[in-house]
């Protein structure tokens, strides 16, 4: 009888151990819906942040692409501006160049830089005749006047502003600027190698011209009317840069 006893004790110490594991496992089983729940909670969360980070992706895009947009074409208009303009660099200070003297400035530049230009487009055609000044240049200035005193001696001098009278005299000067004569003698002794006429780019443009021209995937870069082109080694043809706001990895691309 006491075996039996202590028999039934044992099934009954075994059963009360299975009622605290049961417990234990309700426990647990509370405790996992709980997590479920705070994970699916946080799940949702994520899934409104990733839309939330996607929609403001889409709208950063959209606003630099609206930006984009406006700087290209403030940059056309003010590149339309400057249709008929050109940049002389190297031409040294003179004596009694100044601020008030913009008058003297003009004539020493249509005499020895663009007169010579018109020269050879009328004996290749392209012009009928070699007009006079008041007719050919409307205005020309220094970016940064000689200091106080007037002439310098230390070139390259700033360069100069030179607003022709229309696009169509613009074009023939800079398709015969070959012809503009090299620096005396005493000019190149003092530093200035050769006279140089660009466009007048605007600061945008100019610096992707430079980059484009610094990089070593480019053989060639120019500009014609305000347009960027270039070349690559080896590859026949030339480029024309579509947008100057577009990288260098897209543009030479």
């Amino acid at each position: 009888m006491a075996r039996d006893d202590t028999l039934l004790q044992q099934i009954w110490d075994k059963v009360k151990n299975l009622d605290a594991v049961e417990q234990k496992i309700d426990g647990l089983s509370t405790r996992f819906d709980s997590l479920s729940t705070k994970v699916n909670s946080l799940e949702s969360t994520v899934n409104q942040h990733t839309s939330d980070i996607a929609e403001i992706r889409a709208e950063l895009a959209a606003s630099r692409a609206e930006v984009k947009v406006l700087k290209t074409s403030h940059h056309l208009r003010e590149q339309r501006l400057r249709s008929s303009t050109v940049r002389l660099f190297n031409y040294p200070y003179f004596v009694g160049e100044s601020l008030d003297n913009f008058k003297g400035l003009t004539t020493k530049i249509y005499e020895r830089i663009i007169r010579p230009t018109l020269v050879a487009a009328k004996a290749a055609g392209d012009v009928g005749s070699v007009q006079q000044q008041q007719n050919v240049i409307e205005a020309c200035f220094r970016i940064y006047p000689a200091s106080e005193g007037g002439a310098s001696s230390t070139p390259p001098a700033s360069p100069i502003i030179i607003r022709l009278a229309n696009s169509s005299v613009k074009q023939s000067v800079m398709k015969h600027r070959k012809a503009i004569p090299a620096p005396s003698d005493n000019k190149r002794e003092a530093g200035c190698r050769r006279f140089v006429l660009v466009e007048d780019l605007t600061p945008e443009a100019y610096g992707l011209l430079r980059a484009l021209q610094q990089d070593a995937r480019t053989e060639k870069v120019w500009s014609t009317n305000g347009h960027i082109f270039f070349t690559r080694p080896g590859v026949s043809g030339y480029k024309k840069v579509r947008n100057i706001f577009d990288d260098i990895e897209t543009i030479l691309a």
